[in-house]
């Protein structure tokens, strides 16, 4: 499976293909950001707000386990200063996972699952950066559009993300792990 490294290379893959599958990931990403409104339309303004910082936008492409193609939206974070506050949020092993497994069915305990998509843009960012929108965002191309939720590939998305995980958690009586 070849995988893309850039818009035009997807298009091209699915040329030769003779499918659309990568132009429909594409696609699918765009309608997910749209219905998630990470970015506030700035308007065609060469002057940013105080503190923000201009940065690049791509997507990038990668391919699941069952042959679904993916695009995701991600902002250029390392352009960015690192954030005052903290940017780690703990990741769980796959052996970590199966070991909590383990124990709930040894012990009869319910065991709860879930994949949350497009994760990091249910929270919002402290990072103030901005991009122009290209051609793939039709009317607002050319536009600058302020990041107001965790984009994917910001320093501190994963953090921002850990936080209204945990703030969630609370609001349903749950305690979540540190």
């Amino acid at each position: 499976m070849q995988i893309p490294r850039t818009v035009k290379e997807a298009y091209a893959l699915d040329a030769a293909n003779g499918d659309t599958k990568w132009a429909d990931a594409i696609k699918t990403e765009l309608l997910q950001l749209n219905e998630y409104k990470p970015f506030i339309d700035h308007g065609v303004v060469k002057l940013l707000p105080l503190g923000y910082k201009m940065i690049r936008c791509h997507i990038i492409f990668d391919c699941k386990e069952d042959g679904r193609r993916k695009a995701r939206f991600v902002g250029g974070g390392h352009l960015t200063a690192p954030p005052k506050d903290s940017v780690y949020s703990s990741v769980a092993s796959l052996r970590l996972i199966r070991l909590v497994t383990f124990l709930s069915q040894l012990n009869g305990l319910e065991l709860c699952a879930a994949d949350v998509g497009n994760a990091y843009l249910e929270a919002y960012t402290k990072e103030k950066a901005a991009f122009v929108a290209g051609k793939e965002f039709g009317p607002l191309a050319g536009h600058t559009l302020l990041i107001s939720k965790a984009l994917y590939g910001l320093r501190s998305s994963g953090a921002r993300f850990h936080d209204k995980f945990a703030d969630t958690l609370c609001d349903i009586q749950r305690d979540p792990c540190p």
